[in-house]
C-alpha cells in the first residue's frame, strides 16, 4: 500500500471557486471552514473513492521481490518516478541506477524496468496528481461535494473533520480516474 509522504501541489480547489459554486461571496463562506476543513475533506474523499491522487503529492510504496517489471503502482495519476531503491535483507538501502519507465495506462500507471527488474524488495517514490484540465469531471465533482458540504455543514462538518458527502449520481464524474479494485 502506498503512503503519502507530503503534498507538493496547491489545493485543487480555491475559496473563490467554492464561493462561485455556492453563489456567494468568498467572505460570506466562513473562509477558515472552507479552506481548512471542506476543501481538504472533499479532496480526501475523492482520493479515497478513486484510489487516485487528486492533489499532487509524493507517495512511497514497497514492492516485494515477487512483483515483476510492469506491475501497477498503487496510486492512480502518477506523473513522475522520483527514485527506486533496493532494500537489502539486513536493512541496507541501495539506490537503483538503472533505467525505469513509467507506463501511463488509462486509469493506472505501471513501472517497468527495460533492462530488467532488480532482484529483491524495492521502495519506489513517485509524484502523482490529477490534471483537472484533462479530467474536468473531477473538478466538477469536487465543487459539487464542497457546495454540498458547505450547504449542509451542520450535518457534515463534525469537529475538525468532514463526514462523508453522500454518494449520488455525480460520482460517475470520478469514473475516468478511478483505479480498479485490487485483491
Amino acid at each position: 500500500m502506498a503512503r503519502r509522504i507530503a503534498y507538493t501541489g496547491a489545493p485543487v480547489l480555491t475559496l473563490e471557486q467554492v464561493a462561485f459554486q455556492c453563489r456567494a461571496e468568498p467572505e460570506d463562506l466562513q473562509p477558515e471552514l472552507v479552506d481548512q476543513i471542506i476543501i481538504p475533506g472533499v479532496t480526501a474523499q475523492g482520493e479515497s473513492k478513486t484510489g487516485a491522487a487528486i492533489r499532487e503529492a509524493i507517495y512511497e510504496e514497497d514492492w516485494p521481490a515477487t512483483y515483476p517489471s510492469g506491475h501497477s503502482l498503487d496510486i492512480g495519476q502518477v506523473v513522475a518516478v522520483e527514485s527506486v531503491v533496493v532494500l537489502g535483507d539486513a536493512g541496507q538501502v541501495t539506490p537503483f541506477e538503472g533505467q525505469v519507465e513509467l507506463i501511463q495506462g488509462g486509469k493506472e500507471s505501471y513501472l517497468g524496468f527495460p533492462a530488467g527488474r532488480p532482484a529483491g524488495r524495492l521502495r519506489i517514490r513517485y509524484r502523482a496528481g490529477v490534471d483537472v484540465q484533462v479530467y474536468p469531471g473531477v473538478l466538477s465533482w469536487l465543487l459539487m461535494a464542497a457546495e454540498t458540504a458547505f450547504t449542509h455543514r451542520g450535518l457534515l462538518v463534525v469537529g475538525q473533520s468532514l463526514a462523508e458527502v453522500p454518494s449520488s449520481f455525480v460520482d460517475h464524474l470520478l469514473a475516468d480516474i478511478t483505479v480498479p479494485p485490487r485483491f
